[in-house]
């Protein structure tokens, strides 16, 4: 069975981030999909709190061809590790639809944080909220 990963931020297609080298070769863009969450500005990068009540928070969709060796490297970026406390973002496999309609379950690093004081991003697409935040 395929492994996929949903991004939502700076690990996006668009987002012109160095470690994505690192891993393009190891993952198929599948295209866009979206989660039930509320999207939160932390500064430098988004997080994605899952809510039943919440907006969409649209995102790509990769397949994974060497799930572990991705993720390994993913869950670094994000700050995941053995041993480490209560990390800023959890890797859980969630439910997410494409834009054809399907849903598939993938990997998506949650925000574990209360995100009291930060700005909800009322933009479903982090990088169109990027481009009117620089616009402004």
């Amino acid at each position: 069975m395929a492994e996929h990963l949903f991004v939502y931020g700076t690990l996006r297609q668009g987002y012109d981030l160095r470690l994505m080298d690192k891993v393009r070769h190891l993952i198929r863009y599948i295209g866009q999909g979206k989660v039930n969450a509320d999207l939160y500005d932390l500064g430098r990068y988004p997080g994605a709190v899952r809510r039943r009540e919440a907006t969409e928070v649209i995102g790509d969709v990769f397949e994974l061809m060497n799930p572990k060796s991705v993720l390994r490297t993913l869950d670094r970026y994000e700050g995941i590790g053995p041993g480490k406390a209560a990390t800023e973002f959890v890797r859980r496999r969630s439910r997410v639809k494409l834009r054809s309609g399907q849903t598939v379950f993938a990997w998506v690093y949650w925000y574990n944080l209360e995100p009291a004081g930060k700005i909800r991003i009322k933009h479903k697409n982090y990088l169109n909220y990027l481009k009117n935040k620089r616009t402004h």
